[in-house]
């Protein structure tokens, strides 16, 4: 796919970060999951459980001189077992997962997600950000034809680290005919992680009950 055709098509992009988060996103980027475990050197113990299995629950790393930052539990990977391609184990499928930050390009699936049970009760930063800019800043960037960290049922595509395509090989005219102009993109995603996603953010809220209730920044 082209770069040009993918902002064209996607001008903006979206990210869901725990609440209170805007300050240290603003000061050090997006880390993925294992890059903000590497950062926070938890006890080994705490290390393999949020790295090498499923998360039942979500976590809170401190270490001095950093915020306090949150780990997301993984729930909606409930089925990962059953929708797996073929060769590839779980870990394997983690290791892809926890590997990168993830951003969604449709409005209308943040708005879905920000809309369920186990995020609607809970505050959200929701990052709303200049495409274009951020593919300046991030060119290695691959896409998704789904939500890759949501198998809550067992008849859902099959998944592994090959689901992410950099975006100049991805077959989007492929999956425009399976899915829809709708689905044909639902993931863009950074392997290790975003550094310098700040410059091209536009607007950070803050979201309550699946509305925005304050505007954190704001760009120019």
């Amino acid at each position: 796919m082209k770069r040009s055709d993918f902002i064209l098509r996607h001008p903006r992009l979206f990210h869901m970060a725990a609440d209170g988060s805007w300050p240290s996103i603003r000061e050090r980027g997006l880390l993925s999951t294992k890059a903000l475990v590497d950062l926070y050197d938890p006890p080994l113990e705490v290390r393999a459980e949020i790295l090498d299995h499923v998360r039942r629950r979500s976590y809170v790393l401190t270490r001095a001189g950093l915020p306090d930052a949150i780990v997301r539990d993984q729930l909606p990977l409930k089925f990962l077992s059953q929708c797996l391609l073929p060769g590839v184990t779980e870990r394997d499928f983690l290791d892809a997962l926890n590997g990168r930050v993830f951003f969604f390009v449709d409005p209308a699936r943040l708005s879905r997600l920000l809309n369920a049970r186990a995020y609607r009760r809970h505050p959200q930063t929701i990052l709303t950000l200049d495409t274009e800019g951020f593919l300046a800043d991030h060119p290695r960037v691959e896409l998704a034809p789904y939500n890759t960290g949501s198998v809550h049922l067992p008849t859902m595509p099959a998944r592994g680290p090959s689901t992410y395509v950099p975006i100049d090989d991805y077959s989007y005219d492929e999956w425009l005919r399976r899915r829809g102009p709708a689905d044909a993109i639902v993931e863009l995603t950074v392997p290790l992680g975003a550094p310098r996603v700040a410059r091209s953010v536009l607007r950070v809220e803050r979201w309550s009950d699946a509305k925005p209730v304050e505007e954190l920044y704001r760009a120019g």
